[in-house]
């Protein structure tokens, strides 16, 4: 099946005939979205199910003293947004889009005629939602536990997969050390110092608004300890 098909390679519809999925996605509007462009606001807000077919997304809560904190990644194939149907709500969450990319939009009757109707994908939505639980318990213990250098580790490995290849064979994180601080809830200095330390040690490379992961593997063992191993420098 093509690729511009909406739901095509989108892991809840991995069960459906190729005739399925086409039936399904003939029904499902895609919408374009630009880097740094908010999809979700809670001043505004609207009962739809976005399904992500390209591209990442942050969803964020902002706090009192008027920084942000991010909840979620949400890459291909991540189902999220303001939908009782699934138990899904965004209350006081915003989302916006870290990079270009596309969306398909469901609404509450699409929901509840199209996938909750059928069970093979009504059994793998539950198994998304159980890892983005997961992934929530993850991102709590990275604020609670770890350090600014270990958690900019931490985020920079999973955004790193699937991202583009470079010239040096590493992967590509396109964002500015402002975007990355309200990833990891630091300031924009301590951000800037910490990628500092994690490019001496041969970890990444900095270019102006992106980041090279020349290292995954060296990478995450460093979020994980705070250490790295002398014997790959």
């Amino acid at each position: 099946m093509d690729d511009h098909y909406c739901l095509t390679g989108v892991e809840v519809f991995r069960d459906l005939s190729r005739r399925e999925l086409a039936a399904l996605d003939a029904r499902v509007p895609l919408r374009s979205v630009t880097a740094g462009q908010v999809v979700y606001t809670p001043a505004q807000p609207v009962t739809v199910l976005f399904i992500v077919k390209r591209g990442r997304l942050r969803l964020f809560r902002r706090v009192p003293d008027g920084r942000t904190v991010t909840t979620a990644f949400a890459g291909p194939g991540t189902i999220f947004g303001e939908m009782d149907l699934l138990g899904l709500h965004m209350r006081s969450t915003w989302a916006e889009a870290l990079e270009p990319g596309e969306l398909c939009l469901m609404s509450r009757n699409d929901v509840r005629e199209l996938l909750m109707a059928d069970r093979r994908i009504a059994v793998r939505i539950v198994e998304h939602l159980d890892a983005r639980v997961a992934d929530l318990e993850d991102r709590l213990t990275d604020l609670a536990c770890r350090s600014v250098a270990e958690r900019l580790a931490h985020t920079l490995h999973r955004l790193a997969r699937g991202g583009q290849p470079s010239s040096e064979s590493g992967q590509t994180v396109k964002l500015t050390h402002h975007q990355l601080a309200t990833l990891v809830g630091a300031t924009r200095e301590r951000t800037t110092t910490a990628l500092g330390d994690l490019a001496q040690r041969g970890l990444i490379q900095l270019r102006r608004g992106t980041i090279v992961v020349r290292d995954p593997a060296r990478l995450a063992a460093f979020s994980e300890s705070g250490a790295d191993d002398p014997a790959h420098t």
